[in-house]
């Protein structure tokens, strides 16, 4: 019963925060803000928080600042659910890597686990919402499905996307997940 109080609080807050964040969007203006601060920022929280048995966060990043445009809370909550997914599917005590890698004119925030990777058909549905696909063994609704939803809308919202890709070994063996975001530089 506790569980099941615990899924349906979070499934609400993701619902009530999906429905809010098409208003959020259109009245916040895009602003300049150093990504590589964001991103360290939330990785200390995580740093903070972490419990044995969990799965660490590491960032790779240039020296220096990452100046972007856009709208620094909706994009922090990106690499939140994308850094919260890929927890989710870690093995224990594994580690999910955040990078930052500057592009002629962009830059590619990189989220990775080495979880089971996404089967190749669902490499687009695991963005829609209330999708949600665990492997077997995992526990039942410790996940809403909206947390890439939700990462989707606010990148379209700044006119670039988030994408999944199967990260893979020399022998084509899926080792993993990656989430990609690409972002102009300011």
């Amino acid at each position: 019963l506790k569980q099941d109080v615990g899924r349906l609080d979070r499934l609400i807050g993701d619902i009530s925060n999906a429905s809010r964040l098409d208003a959020e969007l259109s009245r916040e203006s895009f602003r300049r803000f150093d990504v590589t601060r964001l991103l360290t920022d939330i990785l200390s929280i995580y740093d903070s928080a972490h419990k044995p048995g969990e799965a660490r966060v590491t960032l790779t990043a240039p020296e220096g600042e990452t100046i972007i445009p856009g709208q620094e809370g909706p994009l922090g909550q990106v690499f939140r659910n994308l850094i919260d997914n890929a927890r989710s599917f870690s093995p224990k005590d594994g580690e999910v890597r955040v990078s930052v890698i500057p592009e002629k004119g962009r830059v590619l925030i990189e989220v990775e686990d080495d979880g089971p990777g996404i089967p190749a058909d669902n490499l687009e549905t695991v963005f829609e919402r209330f999708y949600t696909s665990r492997p077997k063994g995992a526990a039942f609704g410790g996940n809403s499905g909206l947390g890439l939803s939700i990462a989707r809308q606010i990148t379209l919202a700044h006119g670039v996307t988030v994408q999944a890709h199967n990260r893979t070994d020399a022998a084509g063996k899926v080792i993993g997940a990656r989430f990609e975001v690409s972002l102009p530089l300011s």
